[in-house]
């Protein structure tokens, strides 16, 4: 003990430091268990434009744009729920050891977690959820590690491994974390259909879209949980709708209550958990002893993917689309990336104004869009047309006569509705937003329009998954994206191009088209 420099106390959400690093040490580790946002340089010399008008804030210019996940004490706490003494997320437990170790720095771990003794729930697997063998493997590890990332592409099974995890725990209150009202509906009907107890049908609680109805299990939105937990909610997309929270103040302490008490919680579309609305979750969720995450893409484009090893771990496992496509589960994709003429004199240069021009208003590529969305239409395609602006949604509306345009301004109700007439093959072109971009579940779909523009690696792979999960007679997958020559936007077409080379087996194809064709379809 004599030779033990640093104490650790680990507790479930964070690790307390007792002991001493000297100034470089501790500005070593800092930046070890730090980031440095993507636009840190403009923050930096905002920061030290303000710091030369106010003398009173000097001491902020010498701030050189790291972020760091510890902090030294309850003053100077950036956490939601304020803690006394150095501490850092237990998530990064293994980065805080590799550090000490690389730095010769001994130290010495004391778990404060309570041992959690048998299982409270008599939970079984439904017949109707078969384990694929690489699935099983993640759950195996999931179960021994008590925390971690799911790395799964779409068609994965993503929920199916997390219902199995969440069954051989059986542990009450458990929370699975859900992003939006559709993807709590739908997170619902599977666990339910997954999971047995006592060995009949799991009966799982929702909270969100208006509804609190809490048991062993639950699905909860992440809107919701932190307006109960009285936190402003940040939108992580503009299109998506303002939470209902008239019933907040009837619930918030049964919500806030469940929080708190979880000892299981999953979270699906983890990249959004560096936010700092889901940091807060994180942060609450004191009693949680098993933490994991799931997501076809869980990074982001920020820099800040610490955050979300803070709150969940190391990655425990991978399973790629190019490997669901070889084992036979996903259908392969084409990618015809289409190169668009630089047709339009844009004269004020914002991203803003471009990609108004050049992306919403630019009639020739609409009318390409229209074109090949009709085509396919018409040989009996199931065709999804994605979008970034409300605006470009309704013009291309406009445009393809029989289409049904879904944002985040329609009821869930009404989505819902669309979503199972998409299942059901009783209508073919649905043109969305954003609320579309992750975790819906329509296997029919076949076609996929990229009407909207933007760098995001995340979303780029997101939206391939939208359409290359087996169905019965679906033949092919296919994805029509847009090489924009204007300034940002063929650097944000690019960006999208490398990543879906980082799948080699999608199959990628270079279209260049000069004029308006009469069947834009006869070139694919």
């Amino acid at each position: 003990m004599d030779n033990v420099r640093i104490i650790l106390k680990l507790d479930h959400n964070v690790t307390y430091m007792e002991g001493r690093l000297s100034s470089e040490e501790y500005k070593s580790f800092k930046q070890e268990m730090g980031y440095y946002p993507d636009d840190s340089h403009w923050m930096v010399l905002n920061i030290q434009e303000r710091a030369k008008k106010d003398p009173k804030k000097r001491w902020m210019a010498d701030w050189d744009g790291l972020v760091s996940t510890v902090c030294y004490n309850q003053e100077s706490c950036k956490c939601f729920v304020k803690k006394k003494g150095p501490h850092f997320p237990t998530g990064l437990l293994s980065k805080a050891r590799k550090f000490f170790e690389n730095f010769g720095i001994t130290y010495k771990i004391y778990d404060l977690r309570p041992k959690l003794i048998g299982k409270d729930l008599n939970l079984s697997m439904s017949p109707e959820c078969q384990q694929r063998d690489y699935q099983q493997r993640v759950v195996v590890d999931a179960v021994k590690v008590k925390r971690g990332i799911f790395q799964a592409a779409t068609g994965a099974g993503k929920t199916a491994i997390a219902a199995n995890v969440i069954q051989q725990i059986a542990l009450s209150p458990t929370i699975f974390f859900v992003t939006s009202k559709d993807l709590l509906y739908q997170a619902q009907t599977e666990l339910e259909r997954f999971i047995l107890q006592d060995g009949q049908q799991l009966k799982v609680g929702i909270i969100g879209d208006g509804q609190c109805i809490i048991r062993d299990i639950n699905i909860m939105t992440v809107q919701t949980a932190i307006r109960c937990l009285g936190a402003k909610y940040v939108k992580f997309d503009e299109d998506e709708p303002e939470a209902d929270d008239e019933q907040i103040d009837t619930i918030k302490e049964d919500v806030k209550k469940l929080v708190y008490s979880a000892k299981v919680m999953y979270c699906d579309e983890v990249q959004h958990w560096a936010a700092e609305t889901c940091q807060i979750l994180s942060d609450c969720t004191i009693n949680c002893h098993y933490r994991y995450g799931g997501s076809a893409t869980p990074w982001r484009d920020k820099n800040d993917d610490i955050l979300i090893d803070a709150c969940f771990g190391k990655c425990i496992g991978k399973i790629s689309a190019s490997f669901l496509i070889e084992q036979g589960e996903l259908v392969r994709p084409t990618i015809y990336f289409i190169e668009v003429p630089v047709n339009i004199h844009i004269t004020k240069s914002t991203y803003a104004n471009i990609y108004k021009q050049a992306v919403v208003n630019n009639h020739l590529r609409n009318k390409w869009i229209a074109n090949i969305a009709q085509s396919m239409e018409k040989s009996g395609r199931n065709i999804l047309i994605l979008c970034n602006r409300l605006a470009h949604g309704k013009l291309l509306q406009s445009m393809i006569p029989g289409s049904v345009f879904l944002h985040g301004e329609c009821r869930s109700k009404i989505r819902k509705a669309h979503l199972d007439k998409m299942r059901a093959q009783d209508t073919r072109v649905t043109i969305a937003t954003v609320i579309f971009d992750e975790g819906i579940d329509c296997k029919p779909l076949d076609t996929l329009i990229l009407a909207g523009s933007g760098k995001s690696q995340t979303r780029a792979l997101q939206r391939i998954g939208r359409i290359i999960r087996k169905s019965p007679n679906k033949r092919d997958a296919i994805v029509i994206d847009f090489l924009d020559g204007y300034k940002y936007l063929e650097d944000h077409s690019r960006a999208r191009l490398k990543i879906y080379q980082t799948e080699p087996e999608f199959v990628i194809k270079r279209l260049k088209l000069d004029e308006d064709p009469p069947d834009a379809t006869a070139h694919l």
